[in-house]
């Protein structure tokens, strides 16, 4: 028989929102965070939850004033947003 092992984690009531309400709605919370887990480490690229993330990370600056702007790059973002996310973005607009 295969013996169990607990690992608490802590999440931010405002800042972990999402996350919360998405445990709340799950029967078996410990599956259904095993199958995420499992499913993140079997990815080897960009995912609809980076995309997701990214563009929450983009609504949270622009809600705070960042600018988006065109102009002789192309229209690419403003050199402040990451370059992980802008990635992302940009092989969203691949798919």
């Amino acid at each position: 028989m295969a013996s169990k092992t607990y690992v608490t984690i802590s999440f931010n009531t405002e800042g972990d929102r999402d996350i919360l309400r998405w445990l709340e709605r799950q029967e078996n919370r410990s599956a259904a965070v095993r199958d995420v887990i499992r499913e993140h480490l079997g990815q080897g690229g960009v995912t609809i939850g980076h995309v997701y993330r990214a563009i929450q990370d983009l609504e949270r600056k622009l809600q705070a004033g960042l600018v988006v702007r065109p102009g002789d790059d192309g229209g690419k973002l403003d050199s402040d947003v990451p370059a992980d996310i802008a990635a992302a973005l940009d092989a969203l607009g691949k798919v």
